[in-house]
């Protein structure tokens, strides 16, 4: 597969295109009428979405985010309810506030559990049906935000400033215990890829200094990445963001690429590429607002700019919307990315 070529660092002249997530429904519906898709591969079918569909509009892969864990939640009052985090949300939206604030409530916690026997089922048998069409990156949870979300913006900001770093750990090991659990469960399956769903920086800046994440972080994700490894897997990071100052330890832990690298956040992917070439695999760059405002003719010509400026600094890139395609984005947008790069493959 291009895709996986690319994340092994096996030297390639074609450039793989990666969809990062199910696209929003009325996006698909948009799409589908617009060129006129029908997908004819019934077995590509997900818990009720069709992939036979991404692999006709042209992706390469595609992150599946269904098996971070079996979702459950407890209702409260006032329209508020708690997800399997730990995180608290209003009418479906995450309030930046979390239960993880003691210790008691923590070590009792029993929501978080690894998908359900029967969905695992469900993706074990779709894999090997999908693979040769699209690359799968499975999606598993992050310990920076999950930390963060599920004891509150406030109390979590509260503690660091205090230096209290004794509770906060115990929450970030309480995660790490989980995602090791489930990266085993998911190889037990045969899953390869796996691409972290963790924002780690802020609009121009960190989301918190580097010398802290470092020091709560670097450790634990160096242990996640090697179990990775050890069954010859690939671990990818997503992060939104500005993630410039944490490229150094992305690398170190060992990270096989980043993807998003988002250039309205202050992400400059050309300064990246000159000073880090090959060490990491680039992916995405191409900003949600650009599919949403820019003309064809404007995608095409970064598509080949983000390729050839790859191509001068001999690094390995993977072109892709920064984050899931959404309702408000221009179908004839996506088609010219997806063109544009199938055409370089073909007449490079």
């Amino acid at each position: 597969m291009i895709l996986l070529n690319i994340l092994l660092k096996n030297k390639s002249d074609n450039i793989p295109i990666y969809c990062p997530g199910y696209p929003n429904q009325e996006f698909i519906n948009n799409y589908v009428k617009k060129y006129n898709l029908n997908s004819h591969f019934k077995n590509l079918t997900l818990l009720n979405k069709d992939y036979g569909l991404i692999y006709q509009m042209g992706f390469d892969a595609i992150s599946i985010h269904e098996f971070r864990c079996e979702k459950k939640y407890i209702f409260k009052e006032n329209a508020l309810k708690i997800d399997s985090w730990g995180r608290l949300y209003k009418n479906d939206w995450y309030a930046w506030d979390g239960v993880f604030k003691n210790e008691k409530t923590l070590q009792s916690w029993k929501l978080l559990k690894i998908p359900s026997t029967k969905k695992l089922k469900e993706l074990k048998k779709f894999y090997p049906q999908i693979r040769g069409k699209l690359s799968i990156l499975l999606s598993i949870p992050g310990l920076f935000e999950k930390s963060w979300q599920s004891m509150g913006f406030i109390f979590f900001s509260k503690l660091l400033k205090k230096k209290k770093f004794e509770f906060i750990n115990e929450v970030i090991n309480f995660f790490y215990s989980y995602t090791k659990r489930l990266i085993k469960t998911l190889q037990k399956i045969g899953i390869q890829i796996f691409i972290f769903a963790d924002d780690c920086g802020y609009n121009q800046r960190e989301f918190i200094p580097v010398s802290i994440w470092r020091k709560l972080f670097l450790e634990k994700y160096i242990k996640l990445v090697e179990i990775i490894h050890e069954k010859n897997g690939v671990a990818v990071l997503h992060s939104d963001g500005y993630i410039i100052n944490l490229m150094d330890s992305f690398i170190e832990i060992g990270f096989d690429a980043i993807q998003s690298l988002e250039p309205n956040s202050g992400v400059n992917i050309f300064e990246l590429f000159r000073k880090y070439k090959d060490k990491i695999c680039f992916i995405g760059n191409i900003d949600s607002t650009y599919l949403i405002y820019w003309t064809p003719i404007e995608i095409k010509e970064y598509v080949e700019k983000l390729i050839s400026k790859a191509r001068r600094w001999d690094c390995f890139l993977i072109v892709s919307p920064t984050q899931q395609i959404n309702s408000t984005v221009n179908p004839e947008n996506v088609r010219m990315m997806i063109k544009t790069v199938k055409e370089f493959n073909i007449f490079q």
